[in-house]
C-alpha cells in the first residue's frame, strides 16, 4: 500500500506551504515469518505566495499542481480553504 497525503498548511507571514508526504506499508512473508516495514518521506511542497500557487518535487523542480491535486486525496479542499482566507 502506498499513497500521497498532504500535511497540516503551515503560515510564514504571507507564504502558506502544504507538505506533501509519500507513505506506504509493505509486508513480506517467508519460511521464517512475516515481515512488516512502514516509511514515509517528502515528496512534494506546495507554496502559496504572492506570486500565486506552485507546486514543487523534492528536488526543487516545479511540478503540474493540477495532477499533484488529482493524486493527494483532500487537497482540492486544503487549497480552496486556503484561497477564501
Amino acid at each position: 500500500m502506498e499513497a500521497l497525503r498532504a500535511g497540516k498548511p503551515l503560515m510564514f507571514g504571507d507564504v502558506t506551504l502544504v507538505p506533501v508526504a509519500r507513505a506506504a506499508i509493505r509486508s513480506d512473508s517467508g519460511e521464517g515469518g512475516y515481515w512488516l516495514s512502514a516509511f514515509k518521506e517528502p515528496y512534494a511542497v506546495i507554496v502559496r505566495d504572492a506570486g500565486g500557487v506552485r507546486a514543487f518535487a523534492v528536488d526543487s523542480s516545479e511540478i503540474a499542481l493540477d495532477a499533484l491535486i488529482e493524486e493527494v486525496p483532500n487537497l482540492g479542499a486544503i487549497l480552496a480553504k486556503l484561497s477564501a482566507s
